[in-house]
């Protein structure tokens, strides 16, 4: 009787730990494209859309909007997305709002996710992308930053080290936010796409798989998200995509708080596509570098200016989360 009753206690304690570490969010994702000129005979638009994978789950998806959106996945990396053809749209601007519910669990070393991988994913996630180079100049930057680290996380980590305290989080020298791996090498400053797309590089440089994480941060104290959020995952055979988000570590003064964002990730977020250089169907004019704004084009070109914003409330969770930031 008393050993079962410790296992009745231990199971408890285990929900309880998984429940302090995840959270229930309500949020509503509204896209939209400005500046849609006159005279458009028909409007091609595509929204990336929540999903569940990996960390999360998402529920209760629904489209708002006049025009009729039909749901697509994409066959290479299985990002789900909505597509509409609107005929000869009015001038001016055109919002679409996304309705989800979605639960984030803590990502940490003791709870890692997907650690299965299959060899076309690792084979691509080991392949440059338009704008993660892998040119000679990369190649010698990833030898020399891991230079001595025999195994692939101490490479990883190492990378990661090297990006936080050799570059600047700076969103007022343009040119930032392409996720531009030869920009990041020139300047050493972007935001988190220029960040990662520098980590993916020196990872596959070295070997390591890495891939491209886009969503949105969920911690505005009022509800009100202006802009997205990325970070990127490496693979460890027998352990999984293992999570980095140095373009947040960089902000942080306490290296506890730093180093958690190695291998670690908080559930004060939601994801929404992975990867670069998209190709979608219906056929976008060109792969997208990545896909977090809607997408508008006529006549094989895109039009209007893309935009997109978040507001959320929680609805459970929030004890034993990440780090303040």
């Amino acid at each position: 009787m008393k050993h079962g009753l410790l296992i009745a206690l231990s199971l408890f304690a285990t929900v309880a730990a998984f429940a302090a570490t995840s959270n229930t969010f309500d949020a509503t994702y509204t896209a939209t494209v400005s500046a849609i000129p006159e005279g458009v005979k028909a409007l091609e638009v595509w929204i990336p859309l929540p999903m569940t994978r990996g960390a999360q789950t998402v529920s209760d998806v629904s489209i708002e909007s006049p025009y009729t959106f039909t749901r697509y996945r994409d066959p290479e990396f299985g990002n789900e997305y909505a597509f509409a053809r609107i005929e000869n749209p009015p001038a001016g601007d055109l919002a679409v709002k996304v309705r989800f519910i979605a639960t984030r669990r803590e990502i940490t070393e003791d709870h890692p996710y997907e650690t299965a991988a299959s060899r076309a994913e690792l084979k691509r996630a080991l392949q440059p992308n338009r704008l993660v180079t892998l040119s000679p100049r990369v190649k010698k930057l990833a030898a020399e930053v891991t230079a001595g680290k025999t195994n692939t996380v101490d490479q990883a980590h190492a990378i990661f080290e090297h990006l936080v305290t050799t570059m600047k989080y700076d969103k007022t020298i343009p040119g930032w936010g392409n996720g531009d791996t030869e920009r990041a090498c020139d300047i050493k400053a972007g935001n988190c796409t220029d960040f990662h797309s520098l980590f993916m590089s020196l990872a596959r440089a070295r070997g390591i798989p890495a891939r491209f994480i886009i969503g949105f941060p969920l911690t505005a104290a009022d509800g009100q998200v202006k802009g997205y959020h990325c970070w990127a995952e490496f693979y460890v055979k027998g352990k999984g995509w293992i999570p980095v988000d140095a373009s947040d570590a960089s902000k942080l003064g306490d290296m506890s708080k730093r180093e958690y964002l190695f291998g670690n990730l908080d559930p004060n977020r939601v994801q929404f596509t992975v990867g670069r250089d998209l190709t979608l169907t219906p056929r976008t004019s060109e792969p997208l570098n990545y896909f977090i704004y809607p997408r508008a084009e006529a006549n094989g070109k895109p039009v209007g200016t893309p935009s997109v914003a978040v507001q959320f409330k929680q609805v459970s969770g929030g004890a034993g989360a990440a780090p303040s930031r």
